[in-house]
């Protein structure tokens, strides 16, 4: 059975059968006129794509989420980082702290003994009554008068002094040991603790013992980022060298 075209008003319309009537030997066709749009074969509307605007306005979208995210993971790492630098400067500094409430503890008058002592914002130096002297190769448990010096800033020293009595008078006694509570290599390059000390001397004896020391620490965090590295060896399967740019290696940071 053929299809039946015609054109009307000027358009090519396709009618198609939709009834087939058998009455005395004639057939009677009833026909249906389909859209333009329809003229199309079922291969060419699988091949048709997607137009220039649809795609750009996906690779639009697709480049916002990307940004978007990029973004809230980049501030979400700095957060990290700052945070861990902080928490580390704070270890040092709660480390010094420490050290120089243990010493106070065991603090005596240094005028007993004919001894100077001073405490100040940047250094503080006084006498304590030690269960061992610290000098000593020996870590024997024996009583001992110790000198205590500390410095402030960025780099933090304890200094201690065996103090003995010689010729009716009290005076140092070998070598002095010094060690470093804190410097700016034992943090990283971005966190750099700062110490100072605040004295509240006694009022009825201002050449005393204070009635209480206080430990400041600044603490300042650059603003940093610290990411991952991704590193895919070339065909040599080695790393390339430090600082040499003729190697195979596929580097992203």
């Amino acid at each position: 059975m053929k299809n039946i075209f015609s054109k009307f008003q000027g358009r090519a319309c396709h009618r198609s059968l939709s009834s087939v009537s058998a009455i005395g030997g004639r057939s009677d066709f009833a026909l249906r006129t389909l859209p333009p749009g329809r003229l199309r074969s079922f291969d060419e509307r699988k091949a048709s794509g997607f137009s220039l605007i649809e795609v750009l306005v996906a690779t639009a979208l697709l480049v916002m989420i990307v940004g978007m995210i990029g973004f809230v993971f980049r501030q979400s790492s700095m957060s990290w980082d700052s945070g861990i630098r902080r928490a580390e400067g704070i270890a040092q500094v709660r480390a010094v702290a420490g050290a120089i409430e243990r010493d106070l503890r065991l603090a005596v008058d240094a005028r007993e003994f004919g001894l100077t002592q001073s405490f100040s914002d940047g250094a503080l130096k006084f006498v304590i009554l030690a269960d061992r002297d610290e000098t000593s190769q020996k870590q024997k448990r024996d009583r001992a008068l110790m000198q205590i010096e500390y410095s402030s800033g960025k780099t933090v020293k304890r200094t201690a002094t065996r103090l003995m009595r010689s010729s009716g008078s009290w005076g140092p006694k070998g070598t002095a040991k010094t060690s470093t509570l804190m410097s700016p290599s034992d943090s990283s390059a971005s966190t750099s603790p700062e110490i100072s000390f605040d004295i509240m001397p006694d009022d009825n004896d201002k050449n005393g013992l204070p009635i209480y020391v206080s430990v400041y620490a600044d603490i300042r965090v650059n603003e940093s980022f610290s990411g991952l590295e991704v590193r895919s060896y070339g065909p040599n399967g080695k790393k390339n060298a430090s600082g040499k740019s003729d190697g195979d290696d596929i580097v992203v940071k």
